[in-house]
């Protein structure tokens, strides 16, 4: 009998030493993993079963839309680099973080034919600012906003080559990762003209013409765009006046309209 526990007392002892042993081996391999960022960074597969003491594989450096990578480091604040040339592995697992650096994307304006209406507007950003962009000015057109496609007017021709419906970017995005190109596009001005006959003997000899739309780079043509009258009643039509007196600025037939304004025109008249 006492052979028999004996026997059983050293079969115990010799489990105990091989599962100290197994739990040895375990407690000698450590992992690396590595933090990349919360959000928007490729991730980077963990080493697992590293033999303490020595080195490690340098993955292939992540990519963060955005974000240039400068390294790894063992803390979070990114002031202690891993080496992989000379570091080495301890005895427990450890984990390396991705450091890096917000990348300065810049802004690109195509004026189209205007101008910044200040000379104080940005050319660069980091990720995740966001401010209004500036405004743009150009005679005779109204602005319409900044996009990313210049404006295509054999597609969108009644829409000054814009795309129906779209808007304009009037801020930076949050989201934006990349350098912006923007477009200015513009939408010509178009002004309601109002006509006075004001022949001397009135409105029943020469009746007041319909108002017409005129767009700022139409040509004047009279008898096409502009009304005209040629003799009536003992008197000769001149032409259109800005005043009634004939003392304002004539709009010659031929000339470029060149108004953002409605106005009122009045026919100046010449006895004969």
């Amino acid at each position: 009998m006492k052979k028999i526990l004996m026997l059983l007392f050293v079969g115990i002892i010799a489990l105990t030493m091989t599962s100290c042993e197994d739990k040895k081996i375990v407690d000698n391999t450590v992992n690396v993993y590595f933090f990349t960022a919360n959000t928007g960074a490729e991730r980077v597969d963990t080493i697992f079963n590293i033999e303490p003491g020595s080195k490690i594989p340098k993955p292939k450096d992540p990519v963060r839309p955005g974000f240039a990578f400068l390294g790894w480091t063992t803390d979070l604040k990114g002031e202690k680099i891993w080496d992989f040339d000379t570091d080495t592995i301890g005895n427990t697992s450890i984990i390396l973080y991705a450091k890096w650096e917000d990348r300065i994307l810049t802004i690109q304006y195509h004026l189209n034919g205007g101008e910044m209406a200040t000379s104080n507007y940005p050319v660069e950003f980091k990720p995740g600012d966001t401010f209004v962009l500036p405004a743009a000015k150009k005679t005779g057109y109204k602005f319409k906003g900044w996009y990313t496609y210049e404006p295509d007017f054999v597609k969108y021709p009644n829409t000054d080559g814009t795309k129906p419906g779209d808007l304009a970017m009037s801020s930076i995005p949050r989201t934006q990762t990349d350098d912006l190109v923007l477009y200015a596009h513009w939408e010509l001005i178009k002004v309601t003209v109002q006509f006075r006959s004001n022949h001397p003997n009135g409105i029943s000899v020469a009746p007041n013409p319909q108002s017409k739309v005129i767009a700022y780079t139409d040509v004047v043509v009279y008898g096409d765009n502009f009304p005209t009258f040629g003799t009536v009643a003992g008197y000769e039509f001149l032409g259109w006046n800005t005043k009634s007196d004939g003392t304002g600025e004539f709009v010659l037939d031929g000339s470029m309209f060149g108004r953002t304004n409605p106005i009122t025109l009045y026919g100046i008249w010449k006895e004969i």
